[in-house]
């Protein structure tokens, strides 16, 4: 009886072993990556919240897409549908209902006043930070 448990103990060695040879090892570099470095997705940072009152300009290059600077940053906020006339409103509105403040796009609508359709609401889909250097590849007339 004395054999049993070391020949559970030798199997599992030996599991461990065997799944340890097909794991890729830390250190190998990936087909294409610059230098043998591993690629990585780009980190995209986190949303950060921002409040109504710290929004200074927007631009909308588009009826789906709105872009916000808001403090230091800039964000970009993706419509559901087209948000008729936001592309050349002279100003949005920003509903942030029960608070003023803006974590996600579940916190915000946009509101247009879209000339003789009056004010119209439009859901957001998404609300991304951008980074500076997204922000620098924008086309110069939609950086807010």
């Amino acid at each position: 009886m004395t054999t049993e448990p070391r020949l559970i103990a030798l199997t599992a060695v030996a599991l461990l072993l065997g799944a340890a040879a097909f794991a890729p090892a830390a250190s190998e570099p990936v087909a294409g990556a610059p230098n043998g470095s591993e690629a990585a997705a780009p980190v995209r940072p986190r949303n950060t919240c921002f409040f109504n009152r710290q929004v200074s300009n927007f631009t909308a290059s588009d009826e789906k897409t709105l872009y916000l600077k808001a403090g230091r940053e800039v964000y970009r906020l993706d419509m559901f549908g087209r948000c008729m006339d936001m592309d050349t409103a002279l100003d949005v509105g920003l509903d942030s209902r029960p608070t003023s403040s803006i974590c996600g796009p579940q916190d915000v609508t946009v509101v247009v006043n879209s000339g003789n359709l009056g004010p119209q609401r439009c859901a957001v889909k998404a609300l991304t930070r951008l980074t500076p250097a997204e922000v620098a590849a924008l086309p110069k007339g939609d950086r807010p």
